[in-house]
């Protein structure tokens, strides 16, 4: 890419970095995205609110409309980065480098403004991704722009820096935050027989879990406790109420639902059983991300063009990616970036967005729609 718009996104990704916001709260990381699209290019920006596209058209008709998307909110994490463009808010931080992935984007912009395209590409830059907030409001833009195909990166710790590591299939599951709450009826703890505790109904839905997981399953499930809490810590009085929260996980939707599905029935039979309500709570729903084979062969073929270490990676990335409500709606791919094998984990104090990645993603994205727009329609 152009050098200098490589500047420029770099100098964009710290300012970005020194100012994060939550998901769903992004007010100045979009406005500032949008003011520096406006001030380098030409292209027209499209505000939807928490979120907004910027639209190249090539004027040709007929032409394929491609898409790439890119998150742009932070985390609650603080950071112990020693960098000149540290975060300026306590206890929030980009911790997973959606302030490069945003940059990234901006860059194919600048790109695509001065050089053209035999292609018209969306430029997606989506709010919330890390609660799953934002993927399927954004996705709706597949539709509104007729698009055939659409990208996303992530950055990946723990592959060769700079490599493009691609998984075919199932590549990020389905998740979601699940919680049972049971209400009952406290008594003296010297009477448990006249109240009513939850304690034996979450200590047997916490052993269910596990037997569920025991089963056999088409892709990984998991189902990880995070919380319990049965009434209050005073050795007067009987529990009355209590709760159980798990993440549950699974590389197929389907089996994430049932294993949802079976949790609910047991803890209905268990709460009519011991006397008790029960309700549920969810949060941070996110979809499974499935990768189109014949747009990985794509990237792959890309990448190697380009001259980049490709890696088949045999494992996939069992984090959550709101990605995948794009796929559902057209073919694509989840493309990810190698940060380096010792490179500072995702989602910790120390992490920072490998700038070494900034060139290579809009190089290949550059790539990728050049080859794209030569080759068959992947519907």
């Amino acid at each position: 890419m152009n050098k200098k718009n490589l500047e420029l996104i770099t100098k964009l990704r710290h300012e970005l970095h020194k100012h994060p916001e939550l998901s769903c709260q992004e007010t100045w990381t979009k406005a500032h995205l949008m003011e520096f699209l406006k001030e380098h290019t030409k292209l027209e920006i499209k505000d939807m609110g928490a979120w907004f596209y910027a639209v190249y058209r090539c004027g040709k008709e007929g032409a394929k409309v491609l898409g790439f998307r890119a998150d742009f909110d932070a985390l609650p994490i603080g950071e112990t980065c020693q960098v000149s463009y540290v975060s300026e808010t306590a206890g929030q931080g980009h911790k997973c480098g959606h302030d490069g992935h945003s940059s990234m984007l901006a860059g194919l912009a600048l790109e695509l403004d001065q050089n053209g395209a035999d292609c018209d590409v969306i430029l997606i830059f989506q709010h919330g991704e890390e609660i799953g907030a934002g993927g399927l409001e954004c996705s709706q833009v597949i539709e509104k722009e007729h698009m055939e195909q659409v990208y996303a990166f992530h950055n990946l710790t723990g592959y060769p820096e700079g490599s493009v590591d691609l998984y075919y299939g199932a590549c990020q599951p389905a998740s979601v935050g699940f919680t049972i709450l049971f209400e009952g009826k406290t008594s003296h703890a010297s009477q448990p027989q006249n109240g009513k505790n939850p304690a034996v109904a979450i200590a047997e839905i916490i052993l269910y879990m596990n037997e569920l997981l025991k089963e056999e399953h088409k892709g990984i499930v998991l189902a990880t406790l995070v919380h319990t809490e049965i009434g209050t810590k005073n050795f007067g009085i009987s529990a009355g109420s209590g709760e159980v929260s798990m993440t549950l996980r699974a590389f197929y939707g389907e089996e994430m639902d049932e294993l949802q599905k079976k949790l609910c029935e047991r803890a209905e039979e268990l709460a009519e059983r011991e006397g008790l309500t029960v309700r549920f709570e969810e949060t941070d729903r996110f979809p499974d991300t499935v990768n189109d084979e014949k747009c990985l062969d794509l990237v792959k073929s890309c990448a190697e063009k380009l001259g980049k270490q490709v890696v088949v990676m045999s494992d996939p990335f069992y984090a959550s990616e709101d990605f995948g409500y794009y796929l559902k709606k057209c073919p694509g791919a989840m493309i990810y970036l190698g940060n380096g094998e010792a490179y500072a984990a995702l989602h910790t104090t120390e992490y920072d967005f490998n700038d070494h990645l900034l060139e290579a993603g809009v190089d290949l994205d550059l790539e990728i729609i050049r080859e794209a727009s030569k080759a068959p329609s992947v519907r």
